[in-house]
């Protein structure tokens, strides 16, 4: 028998009492849906903070040059070319190659903007991380760091970092949290669809759901899809609705010999996405009939060696970053190493490094923003969050 079953309650009894409430308490919701809109701008322009300050370049230019890195308008066409390959993402992009009937219950390709959980706990995540691109150029403008102050399983607060700001951003780019129901959203943007789409540009929110879902059921069906450029594996679970739940997999290179096909029990952990019109559990773990938990690796960004040419201290808001020039490919490149807190001895020039991170655009510079380090056989996770603020 076909079984499916969710550990935390999705948005529908919420929907269903809304439905039921009397026009002047839905009158009165819109008044604190707006009000709560109202709360996010303020918030928007309170919660900035430059991740880099002026005086930061001003003390490393000096050095950038004399080391003889391009600025990033006249970077070699190499890295550029790398950089842009892996990180172009443009959201909403997804649609079918094959639309038979028995196939569309998820699409065969989709894009979305990869979003990173931190410090799970009690069934959800404290935190999660988004970069985003506003002129779609390849390279990252901003981060935000999404909180859940109240404990309530939904996104309610953010800081946004700017790398690079082009003065009027605020004007054509809204990073936000809406904390409206699911189902409630929905039919609101059907009703406002051409509205949306004429900002679609101009408009990147944020996650909502801060919670933590277990689900298991048996596989229905199973395909692979091209997500951002990469071949991923998707499973399907046929609901007590007669809905099919589509749960991604991650990566299907490195889910052969799982035994991940149609007939087998599995459970999954993961957040929830919205992918044009159907959601998706994204997993972060899964096992197969009982067997061992398999972590989901999604590591985004570049993956890059070097050879570092020369490294030094600066200040990155509360804490001091190594800031390192690596020559790769026969390029030289600006890494952000992250703090130095992170490292138990002191790198020096002439190391060969192995990094996976971020292309961000700060100043006039292209700067290789460190999430995982390996370096003297070591590897360090890099955590910025708290060491970044500027204000």
């Amino acid at each position: 028998m076909k079984t499916l079953k969710h550990a935390l309650l999705l948005s529908a009894a919420v929907t269903t009492a809304l439905s039921s409430m009397p026009v002047e308490a839905q009158t009165q919701r819109a008044l604190e849906r707006r009000a709560e809109r109202n709360a996010r701008q303020l918030q928007r322009q309170a919660n900035r903070a430059d991740y880099y300050s002026a005086g930061t370049w001003q003390d490393l230019n000096p050095w950038i040059r004399q080391n003889g890195v391009a600025p990033l308008a006249r970077a070699a066409n190499a890295i550029g070319q790398t950089v842009d390959a892996a990180t172009r993402i443009g959201d909403g992009q997804f649609g079918y190659r094959d639309k038979t009937a028995q196939n569309t219950w998820f699409y065969d390709y989709y894009t979305y903007t990869p979003t990173y959980y931190t410090q799970p706990t009690e069934g959800r995540y404290a935190g999660a991380i988004r970069y985003f691109d506003a002129d779609n150029d390849g390279v990252y403008d901003s981060r935000s760091y999404y909180r859940d102050s109240d404990a309530d399983g939904r996104y309610d607060e953010y800081d946004r970092y700017d790398f690079y700001s082009s003065g009027n951003d605020d004007a054509s780019v809204q990073v936000e949290v809406d904390t409206t129901a699911g189902d409630e959203r929905r039919n609101a943007d059907a009703r406002n669809r051409d509205t949306r789409a004429n900002h679609a540009r101009d408009t990147y929110r944020g996650p909502e759901d801060a919670r933590r879902h277990n689900v298991q059921g048996e596989i229905a069906f199973v395909k692979k899809a091209e997500v951002n450029g990469n071949e991923n594996l998707l499973v399907g679970i046929q609901e007590e609705n007669e809905r099919t739940l589509a749960i991604d997999l991650g990566p299907a290179d490195a889910l052969r010999g799982k035994h991940v096909e149609v007939g087998s029990m599995i459970e999954v952990v993961g957040v929830f996405e919205t992918i044009g019109e159907k959601q998706l559990l994204i997993a972060d773990s899964f096992q197969v009939e009982g067997g061992q938990m398999f972590e989901v690796d999604r590591a985004a960004g570049l993956n890059l060696t070097g050879e570092i040419v020369d490294i030094k201290s600066t200040p990155i808001g509360s804490a001091d970053h190594y800031i390192a020039v690596v020559s790769i490919d026969g390029e030289r490149q600006l890494v952000d190493l992250g703090p130095t807190s992170t490292y138990k001895f002191k790198i020096e020039p002439a190391t060969k490094v192995t990094l996976r991170g971020f292309p961000v655009r700060a100043a006039e510079h292209r700067v290789i923003l460190a999430e995982q380090v390996q370096i003297a056989g070591q590897t360090f996770d890099i955590q910025t969050l708290s060491t970044s603020n500027n204000r």
